[in-house]
């Protein structure tokens, strides 16, 4: 009791200080009076008899101005005390015969709501009690005592408005008109506190309480305040050309619905945080020519909103937005109101008629309004919701290039200047989703600094999102076919893949020892073809829950097709290992997964792999073309020295060398400085070593 109480001061000492609060005068006491009459002629009177006696000395004083005791009261017996009490209190209601109705903005505004909404007088008596509640001290202290005693809230209600409790139990259900137009909400988990307010059982919508204390000159002024002004995209189009045709078909669809006034429009997007979510979301309603609106992202005192409050903003703003024909919703963070009750996470939810799995089919399949809903999670969302959207798109961090039109954005904005290679790298490297990214420009705005500082604001946040540093990856445009040693002719099969009208429907299966080169290749075929790289590594798709790693190998190739790009993926034998040696069950659904998806794949996919032999031999049949690379014959040695060096190679080399041995050794040269021929043989003599090959020097001494 004593925390209840201390919770309704709170929220009591808010209104006073917000002007929602009236704590004297005439008006308010004709309201209290008003609602005192209404219980003392409900079947409810005789529950309610003390605290309406409570009230009389108040209602009295304004009414006649007599004292409330004298010498004849005090020499009473109790009952005859009582009884006189109870016919003063009668002669004073008596004054109140007449509902209160002054001058007051939330009275028009009722009115407002009435016609917009279509309410009847009960339902409109509802509401204006909430609101006169909200402003009158002494009415809201009646009314939770009225709560008190009777332990109901249709009970209450129907008492301080001398009305059927039946009629009022069927104007507060879910598919009444005050709750299905939004204009309240009620509480969910019998947590609330008082009758009304903004902690009471039964409340305000919260984007409602903001205006209705506002004057406004008309109605649909009075509408367009509480749906607030559309919201403004800070991205482009352009940003988000990753995601593949399936963002035009988006718009289109947009587009149509706005055209056709068509009911039950609802489109998903789900990625990890920061990806961009409510951007795209804002940027689609631009391209579709439409405004978006953004609907139950704060509760009052910009606290978080409860699971009722965003529904009650739902639907308001679907109601006032109904008659636009460019209108869209946006509902962030879908699973607060998505969330399936069965799941999980189901426990987190309190779940009442509100709240059924059928309110929520019929949510999604007749909203007059299209909506945009966004979150994290989609597994948390129940599978009957999820078959009623119009269309679900993941939205990924996007690739480096679109990244580094991003960052080279944010940081003009924030007047941060780096040169285009630094942009280039931090695209490349950090696979930042853009507001990391503008989050990132703007501390290194604010406190000086360049690329370092950058990679430091970025790298505790992108490692609690589990997106740290990635390799930066070689583009491909430098790969020189000369130092490739492969059992085929490299250079007459990347012409052929090229050559325009050519199919995409093939794989290749790239093996060999490391830093021969093979990545390198594939990138390099790929820029020749026109296309982006997705490239995972086994790390990436590798869990160690049982049936995510499948998921992962799905989402890959599905990622890969949305976006037209050419998927890689390096040390394929940890997802290809022969199923003959498997000893646990998900090792062979894992390979059988990947198979799978190996033959239906219509677009170019390579594997790189340094152990061909632990392959799956059914996944050797899968691959169109199997290449093996090997290390650099001599005379390829010699060239690569030349190459990475700038001079002829002085003597005979170590053999087994590969392009990334001479990758390495000019690394440490940059490091230790030094351009002596015999030092850097040396270096490449250990690099050998290092594999296993002899040292010793074979083949040939450059001229």
């Amino acid at each position: 009791m004593a925390r209840s109480a201390m919770k309704k001061m709170r929220l009591r000492k808010w209104s006073i200080a917000r002007g929602t609060l009236q704590e004297d005068g005439e008006p308010t006491t004709h309201q209290l009076g008003w609602y005192v009459r209404n219980c003392a002629r409900s079947p409810a009177a005789g529950r309610l008899e003390r605290v309406m006696l409570e009230r009389l000395e108040k209602l009295k004083d304004i009414e006649d101005g007599s004292g409330a005791g004298d010498d004849e009261a005090r020499t009473e017996s109790r009952d005859a005390r009582r009884r006189r009490r109870l016919h003063e209190l009668s002669r004073v209601l008596a004054s109140y015969a007449s509902p209160p109705s002054g001058g007051e903005e939330f009275e028009r505004n009722a009115r407002y709501a009435r016609e917009e909404f279509d309410l009847d007088d009960l339902e409109t008596e509802i509401l204006l009690l909430l609101l006169r509640y909200e402003r009158n001290g002494d009415l809201e202290c009646f009314a939770d005592e009225v709560l008190g005693r009777l332990r109901s809230l249709t009970a209450a209600l129907a008492a301080l408005l001398c009305a059927d409790r039946e009629g009022v139990r069927d104007r507060i259900v879910a598919n009444g008109a005050l709750l299905q137009s939004g204009l309240l909400c009620i509480d969910e988990d019998n947590s609330g506190v008082g009758l009304g307010g903004s902690g009471g059982n039964l409340r305000l919508a919260e984007s409602l309480r903001k205006i209705m204390f506002r004057a406004f000159a008309s109605r649909d002024e009075w509408a367009s305040a509480i749906v607030g002004p559309p919201v403004q995209a800070c991205l482009a189009w352009e940003d988000f050309e990753h995601l593949g045709s399936i963002r035009e078909l988006a718009a289109q669809i947009m587009a149509g619905a706005g055209r056709a006034n068509a009911r039950g429009i609802n489109l998903l997007f789900h990625g990890p945080v920061g990806t961009g979510k409510t951007e795209f979301c804002k940027v689609l309603g631009a391209r579709a020519g439409m405004g978006v609106w953004a609907v139950g992202e704060t509760g009052e005192e910009d606290r978080e909103p409860e699971r009722s409050e965003r529904l009650a903003s739902l639907r308001l703003a679907q109601r006032l937005l109904s008659r636009r024909g460019d209108a869209v919703i946006l509902f962030d963070e879908g699973e607060d109101l998505l969330c399936a009750g069965d799941s999980l996470f189901g426990f987190l939810v309190r779940r009442n008629e509100n709240g059924s799995k059928v309110y929520l089919n019929r949510l999604v399949e007749q909203n007059a309004v299209p909506v945009l809903w966004t979150c994290n999670d989609v597994s948390r969302i129940d599978p009957a919701v999820l078959r009623r959207m119009t269309l679900a798109l993941e939205i990924r961090t996007p690739n480096p290039k679109v990244r580094a039109r991003i960052w080279g954005r944010v940081l003009k904005e924030q007047g941060v200047e780096l040169d285009a290679s630094a942009v280039a790298r931090l695209a490349s490297r950090y696979e930042a989703p853009p507001a990391v990214a503008a989050n990132a420009a703007r501390v290194v705005s604010l406190a000086g600094g360049g690329e370092a500082e950058i990679e430091q604001a970025m790298s505790g946040v992108l490692q609690i999102l589990g997106l740290g540093p990635r390799v930066c990856e070689a583009d491909g445009s430098d790969f020189d076919v000369d130092l490739v040693n492969c059992s085929e002719n490299v250079e007459a099969l990347r012409d052929r893949l090229s050559r325009p009208g050519a199919a995409h429907n093939w794989s290749l299966c790239l093996h060999g020892a490391p830093g021969t080169g093979k990545s390198q290749f594939a990138r390099h075929l790929a820029t020749r073809l026109g296309l982006e790289v997705t490239h995972k590594r086994a790390s990436d798709l590798l869990s160690m829950w049982v049936g995510e790693s499948e998921k992962q190998i799905a989402a890959a190739f599905a990622q890969a097709r949305a976006s037209r790009a050419m998927l890689v993926i390096d040390e394929a034998d940890s997802l290809l290992a022969d199923r003959r040696g498997a000893r646990q069950s998900w090792e062979v659904t894992q390979v059988n997964e990947m198979l799978t998806w190996m033959e239906n794949h219509p677009l170019p996919f390579v594997c790189t792999t340094n152990l061909m032999e632990h392959l799956d031999q059914a996944s050797l049949r899968r691959f169109t073309f199997k290449l093996r690379f090997d290390s650099l014959s001599p005379a390829q040695a010699a060239r690569a020295f030349s190459r990475f060096f700038g001079a002829p190679a002085p003597q005979a080399l170590p053999e087994g060398l590969t392009p990334g041995d001479f990758a390495t050794v000019r690394r440490k040269r940059e490091l230790l400085g030094g351009d002596d021929p015999e030092q850097l043989v040396a270096w490449l003599s250990d690099e050998a070593a290092a594999k296993g090959h002899p040292t010793h020097r074979i083949g040939f001494a450059a001229s």
